[in-house]
């Protein structure tokens, strides 16, 4: 019987992984990556080696969407602690008295960013909103800037 043993794939008998990791698409058993092709080495389905991929399978996505810094403003002033979605929702609708606000996220530091459409709805947000009142809070609007390392 040996090491093969009554295995899911008549004929085959156990081989290490070290001897499996260029097959890619052929697998036996369960092993690293699961079916449609991938898993570790090359891969005859999507022609490329690596770790996963494989045919049919979704890529990694595009990562971390950034802000274009031209176009975001910074807020602060809020109190720390009690960021929420609601209170996201009720600044983003106050932030649109000076033009199109796409997005607001407030962290729970009581500052985060206003995202708009264009450069100049940021300056009208920095000179009309800048020193308002929200929610009983004078809020600070500024320029998006890079933190200083």
């Amino acid at each position: 019987m040996g090491y093969g043993g009554k295995g899911k794939v008549a004929g085959k008998s156990w081989t290490s992984p070290i001897q499996s990791w260029g097959k890619g698409g052929q697998t036996y058993g369960k092993g690293f990556g699961g079916g449609c092709g991938s898993g570790f080495g090359y891969d005859r389905f999507a022609g490329a080696g690596g770790f996963g991929g494989g045919f049919g399978m979704k890529g990694k996505g595009k990562g971390k969407q950034r802000a274009d810094p031209a176009t975001t403003a910074w807020i602060g002033g809020l109190p720390e602690n009690e960021a929420s979605v609601e209170r996201n929702k009720a600044l983003l609708e106050h932030m649109k008295q000076a033009g199109n606000c796409k997005f607001v996220k407030i962290g729970n530091s009581g500052t985060g960013s206003a995202g708009f459409t264009s450069a100049e709805e940021v300056e009208t947000a920095i000179s009309v909103l800048n020193g308002s009142d929200f929610q009983g809070h004078v809020i600070q609007v500024d320029y998006w800037t890079k933190k200083d390392a």
